[in-house]
């Protein structure tokens, strides 16, 4: 019989699951113990509360912003008006502020912010 033909195992994916939860169990007892022993860890690395946004996040939305408002909007407005100088500020701030911004903020926010992740 080909190895195409062979039914799938049904009992994988439910191996699969109790792996999960044995190891989710074992790292929620792990945060206990580290928890009594040193009450301060869990607050030091517990994760960003939903209403927070993370630092890939904020990255992203400040790159995007800036290129919007430095980039997009200067390139735009030197297009219509005519005006070579917010034609190249635009230009130059489309293709800079999409990396530049991030690396900045990740930067910035590493320093403020050193376990956001």
């Amino acid at each position: 019989m080909p190895s195409s033909a062979l039914p799938h195992p049904g009992d994988v994916e439910q191996d699969d699951e109790i792996r999960r939860r044995v190891a989710d169990d074992r790292f929620a007892a792990l945060v206990r113990a580290l928890e009594q022993e040193d009450p301060r860890f869990v607050r030091r690395v517990s994760a960003p509360t939903r209403g927070r946004l993370s630092a890939g996040g904020l990255m992203v939305f400040g790159g995007l912003v800036a290129t919007v408002v430095l980039g997009a909007l200067p390139l735009v407005l030197g297009l219509h008006l005519g005006v070579p100088a917010l034609v190249v500020i635009g230009a130059v701030g489309c293709v800079a502020l999409p990396v530049g911004v991030p690396i900045l903020l990740g930067t910035v926010l590493r320093r403020m912010r050193p376990l956001l992740r």
